[in-house]
């Protein structure tokens, strides 16, 4: 471990000594960062906590069976619902819309304070955070992030994880060479990584389809309903977030109607 690797995890050592009351849960996701964070955290408070995975119905195949074999200690709380059911109510969610995360992730957090593997270096939102964070959100009551490897880079984490012998998901590894370890096709991640996900686990694009032809079939008066003839024009709308108008310029063409089943098998490998 390098000197300037070592200064950061004892940062991080005493930051959560410092931020610790007893009250605090670990929210465990599977992927690198909570590796980390779960291990410093056990450094520190040890059993004294309750750590917990939200299991989201939309997790990597393999996710839960890995933490049963290396982290048995974390709590697999369910869900009261699943994202499946979620998109037959109300359609797909979306950045601006992201109940998902509400009902199937966050859940576990609410009015609580929360030790988290959040970094500033993971996206422009996120640079400005700070180890102690209120979360603003009504729906929340309240919550405290608790972010001690806030300004951790990706190649400290990786470092930690190899120094520590750290078990981590396959998917970071080749072939998948993921760069995240969350949800299935997210919508907070990018078109491209989303696609390459879909083609990873093509039995959720079928599910998807599947569950938002009910929606639409169910919800005939509404603004999906009325957009998109099928599931596969809805389906390739969510995947690309286009804007409604460059859809439409999209589907009506010079050529004729544009057949989005086609497109979407072949980008998803159907």
């Amino acid at each position: 471990m390098t000197p300037a690797l070592e200064k950061k995890v004892t940062q991080s050592l005493r930051l959560i000594e410092k931020l610790s009351t007893g009250s605090e849960i670990l929210a465990f996701s599977a992927g690198k960062d909570s590796v980390v964070i779960y291990d410093l955290v056990k450094r520190v408070v040890g059993n004294d906590i309750p750590y917990i995975h939200a299991v989201t119905t939309r997790d990597p195949a393999g996710t839960l069976a890995f933490i049963r074999q290396n982290y048995p200690d974390v709590v697999l709380d369910m869900p009261q619902t699943t994202f499946g059911e979620l998109v037959r109510r109300k359609g797909f969610p979306s950045r601006m819309r992201r109940f998902c995360c509400e009902v199937l992730k966050e859940r576990v957090g609410i009015g609580k304070r929360v030790f988290g593997g959040m970094r500033q270096s993971e996206s422009v939102k996120r640079s400005n955070y700070e180890p102690e964070m209120c979360d603003e959100r009504g729906f929340m009551k309240g919550a405290k992030h608790l972010l001690p490897i806030v300004t951790w880079t990706d190649d400290d984490v990786w470092a930690y994880i190899r120094e520590r012998g750290l078990p981590y998901m396959k998917y970071y590894d080749a072939p998948y060479c993921f760069k995240r370890h969350g949800c299935v096709a997210c919508p907070l991640a990018n078109p491209k990584t989303r696609v390459r996900e879909y083609r990873i686990f093509p039995k959720w694009a079928l599910a998807d389809m599947r569950n938002v032809a009910e929606f639409m079939n169910t919800h005939p008066d509404s603004a999906v309903a009325n957009t998109f003839d099928d599931e596969w024009e809805a389906f390739y709308f969510w995947i690309w977030g286009k804007s409604v108008d460059d859809f439409k310029a999209q589907k009506n063409t010079l050529f004729g109607k544009t057949d989005f089943c086609k497109i979407v098998t072949e980008q998803i490998g159907l």
